[in-house]
């Protein structure tokens, strides 16, 4: 009896263990899983121990006996409770279920007696481990595929798609990349976080994914690591391919590709080496040693192989997960803020360390909100906000959505510059070049010796402060005064006439003793003024500001993206 009775609970441990495996799928916290889990036995426990003494208390004598076994027989389909309390039961030999009659069974591994239970909780484990097994395998039936909501997608996406993003979903469908995100779907309830994301990665190019809080970023990096699943009912939700296997219909060979580095630094009770070792037999690297020491030399963690990851200072530490994410030699690399809690002297080690180990014949994927960053990192920039808004590289972006040279004077009399002094120097500025957008809080009084303005690579009469615009601009609750103030230049010349960025300086280092300049730098659009305004930009679309039929180049250019007050 007692080795049935082993069996049983064995069985049933590992049947509730697969149970509230599958309950921690739909919950979204570890305390709500085995709250579920716990209470959900307990009930069902409850439940046929209830029924069972109804049954007792109330039913005929006659029946009994039948009715205790077609409850048994109904419950324990459904509850490996059932089948735990009636093998305690049996074991006790209570309310005579022991009995056969006059006498105890010849053979207790019969149905009526433990045969019964064992038979339900194997069936009960079979059928569990299968839906798992499914559900992990990321495979789906056709008829959960339907498109049932193309019509409420494509409403969504009335917007025209940005030729660069619309290219680059045609290339990505197209290539053979390491990693390419297809038409990636994600909804949370009502909330759309993730909207029709496709791009590719091949080998030795590094993608920075930008966007503000909220973008879906988060949600994009767990669908690339098959953490969860795209929405299937929008246009099929679409794909993640490393190294052309699915991470959704075969995850376990496609991780195999894939390395990952937190954001956050999951460091234990062990030394540099034992981290290194622990990942590297958890990859299955053949040689662990050899891994472990080339890693230790790449990232220059060999000094403190023997001390604890605990101890390690804050870029150290981010070394460390940078050398576990690169066991195993992926092709694949994804790094999630790596640089996130780093000094700026530690973040520049860490960005050489990236680019001379992590970057070459790899694809990397790398989400920060450092600008400086991607400009350093990235051979390839995709700006997010639920839906790919921009992408290219820096420089393409820069000249895409950067319409202004920034320049900046700092006169000799500085901070002790008279408002006299400032004006006559604005004064110039307006005169000899044209487009000029002054700053409007920086140039205020003497400014401290200090002046930053813009330059319109290309002034045309509809960016002046003509008569005929000073209207459409007081419509956007901007007025004539202001407009004076930020731009003064009434010339329709073309700012590139003076001949770029090298005759800027031309000008300015000519008339550099006039003017009395100590310093002067004249700088490109930066990656920080792209993001401003690519995301300002689509948040005036979707707040519904901004009228239809606005010119991209006319002022309300200037309003989405901060150079005049809205």
């Amino acid at each position: 009896m007692r080795g049935y009775l082993f069996v049983v609970f064995f069985l049933y441990g590992l049947c509730a263990t697969l149970f509230a495996y599958l309950i921690s799928i739909v919950v979204t916290s570890q305390l709500a899983a085995f709250a579920f889990a716990a209470g959900g036995m307990v009930s069902l426990y409850l439940i046929y121990f209830i029924g069972y003494m109804a049954i007792l208390t109330y039913a005929p004598a006659y029946a009994i006996d039948s009715y205790i076994q077609y409850f048994h027989w109904t419950v324990s389909l459904i509850s490996p409770s059932a089948s735990l309390l009636r093998t305690q039961l049996l074991s006790l030999n209570s309310f005579s279920v022991l009995c056969d009659g006059n006498q105890i069974p010849s053979y207790p591994g019969a149905l009526t007696v433990y045969g019964g239970p064992i038979l339900y909780l194997i069936v009960q484990i079979i059928l569990l481990f299968t839906a798992l097994v499914w559900w992990d395998s990321g495979y789906r039936p056709a008829f959960l595929n339907r498109e049932k909501s193309r019509q409420q997608h494509s409403e969504e996406n009335v917007d025209t798609i940005p030729p660069a993003v619309a290219a680059e979903m045609t290339r990505a469908e197209q290539s053979k990349d390491s990693l390419r995100a297809l038409h990636l779907h994600k909804t949370f309830g009502s909330n759309h976080a993730v909207n029709d994301i496709t791009f590719g990665i091949p080998q030795g190019q590094v993608f920075a994914l930008l966007g503000p809080n909220g973008a879906g970023k988060s949600s994009t990096i767990s669908l690339i690591r098959g953490d969860i699943h795209p929405t299937t009912h929008i246009n099929g939700g679409g794909d993640v391919l490393i190294e052309d296997i699915s991470i959704i219909s075969k995850r376990a060979a496609a991780r195999g590709h894939l390395g990952v580095c937190p954001q956050f630094d999951a460091m234990d009770s062990m030394t540099v080496t034992e981290h290194l070792y622990f990942y590297a037999r958890a990859r299955g690297v053949p040689d662990p040693k050899t891994s472990v020491d080339a890693i230790l030399q790449a990232t220059s963690l060999g000094r403190f192989h023997d001390r604890l990851a605990s101890k390690l200072s804050g870029g150290n530490k981010r070394k460390l997960s940078l050398g576990i994410a690169l066991m195993g030699n992926p092709s694949v690399l994804l790094l999630d803020e790596p640089s996130s809690g780093m000094d700026a002297a530690a973040k520049r080690v860490m960005w050489r360390t990236l680019l001379g180990v992590a970057a070459p014949g790899r694809a990397l994927l790398i989400t920060t909100h450092s600008m400086e960053e991607a400009d350093k990192l990235a051979t390839r920039v995709g700006i997010m906000k639920r839906k790919m808004l921009a992408l290219g590289t820096v420089s393409d972006l820069g000249q895409q959505y950067g319409d202004a040279w920034v320049v900046q004077l700092v006169l000799k009399s500085a901070p002790e510059t008279t408002e006299k002094e400032m004006e006559a120097v604005k004064q110039w500025v307006q005169r000899k070049i044209p487009g000029v957008q002054l700053d409007k809080w920086g140039s205020r009084g003497g400014g401290h010796g200090q002046l930053r303005f813009k330059v319109l690579k290309a002034a045309s009469p509809e960016s002046t402060a003509s008569p005929a615009h000073l209207d459409n601009a007081q419509d956007g609750k901007v007025t004539e005064a202001e407009v004076h103030q930020i731009n003064t230049s009434s010339s329709a010349a073309s700012a590139s006439d003076l001949g770029g960025i090298p005759g800027l300086i031309q000008l300015l280092e000519s008339n550099r003793q006039e003017l009395g300049l100590e310093y002067y730098s004249v700088s490109p659009t930066t990656l920080d003024e792209v993001f401003l305004r690519v995301v300002g930009e689509e948040e005036e679309e979707t707040s519904g500001k901004k009228p239809k039929g606005t010119k991209r180049n006319g002022w309300g250019r200037f309003i989405c993206c901060g150079l005049l007050p809205a």
